[in-house]
């Protein structure tokens, strides 16, 4: 009896141990989902925007000139 409780108690924690990264998985998906689909809208399909910070520098630093960059959290909760 005692080795069924230790058991169910080792298997309770290991649940609730593991069902924070779950749900921090669940978020991330979820949040990756909208930023795709805020990606699709028309102003930054057809706006020349450069979403890729490694290309912007890259294209920056070769036409010598600076960056604007606009952080956005409108997809996140």
């Amino acid at each position: 009896m005692q080795d069924s409780k230790r058991m169910l108690t080792r298997s309770l924690a290991a649940l609730i141990a593991l069902t924070p990264l779950t749900f921090a998985q669940s978020k991330q998906d979820d949040l990756r989902a909208r930023y795709e689909q805020k990606l699709e809208h028309e102003f930054i399909e057809h706006g020349g925007w450069i979403t890729d910070f490694d290309q912007a520098r890259a294209k920056a630093k070769a036409e010598d000139k600076a960056i604007f960059v606009y952080f956005s959290r409108s997809y996140a909760p």
